[in-house]
């Protein structure tokens, strides 16, 4: 299966969405400095699920961010997602809660139209926010896998649609993909392929966001940064030099 693309399926009345990325996890790991291993498996599982997620979007403006919280390390992986392909993603760490022992998941979708829709879910891992996910605010039936072909990380997000209940049968016709990874494998099932689209790493920021981020810091802290501020992107990177007025 080719990477860096997301394609869309039909098998009876269930919906099927398939996500495989690699280039981009890559080049998010090197933007955020993610040596360890476990830190970049934990990525790819998050960007698979994001990018099944966004390609349900209606419109190219929404794009939404899964944050992924461990409360016992204090760590998260933050990444968002466009419906146009783009994607992105920053890691950080914050104070640690030692009496934990859970992972967190907030969806916040994104609108120019609507506004922010966050939701938040908590599991005993990836795995169990995820399906808390889906069962809690998204309340379907349905099913997420993540498969590792090395860096590669492909996800299969499978969804009854109203009225259907042929669930189960799907995720059965669709094993054998789990194990060859041959897009091949799906049509054998009885899958029909709806369309592909390309999946690339993409930021968000702008000189009018930096702009904003300048404009929310308190005045002792503005005061401190001189006539000319540098806002540096955390996704990507990028720096931007903001006169402070």
């Amino acid at each position: 299966m080719k990477s860096e693309t997301i394609q869309r399926y039909i098998h009876g009345d269930t919906s099927i969405i398939v996500s495989s990325l690699h280039g981009i996890c890559e080049e998010i790991a090197n933007n955020q400095g993610i040596s360890a291993n476990g830190d970049y498996l934990s990525l790819g599982t998050a960007a698979a699920f994001t990018a099944a997620l966004a390609a349900e979007q209606k419109e190219n403006e929404t794009y939404l961010t899964a944050c992924f919280k461990w409360a016992r390390t204090g760590k998260s992986i933050a990444v968002t997602a466009f419906g146009d392909g783009r994607m992105c993603a920053y890691i950080e760490t914050s104070e640690p809660v030692k009496e934990a022992d859970n992972t967190i998941l907030e969806v916040t979708r994104h609108s120019d139209v609507g506004g922010e829709y966050v939701s938040v879910v908590v599991g005993k891992n990836v795995q169990g926010t995820i399906n808390a996910y889906i069962s809690e605010s998204m309340q379907r039936n349905a099913k997420w896998k993540a498969i590792r072909d090395g860096k590669t990380t492909i996800g299969v997000f499978v969804q009854e649609l109203p009225g259907a209940t042929d669930l189960r049968q799907t995720w059965e016709d669709i094993k054998p993909f789990f194990k060859t990874l041959d897009d091949g494998e799906l049509i054998k099932a009885g899958c029909e392929k709806l369309g592909e689209r390309e999946l690339k790493f993409g930021c968000h920021c702008s000189r009018r966001s930096a702009q904003k981020i300048l404009e929310t810091l308190p005045v002792s802290e503005r005061e401190s940064l001189g006539k000319t501020a540098e806002i540096v992107c955390k996704f990507c990177g990028k720096k931007y030099e903001i006169e402070n007025e």
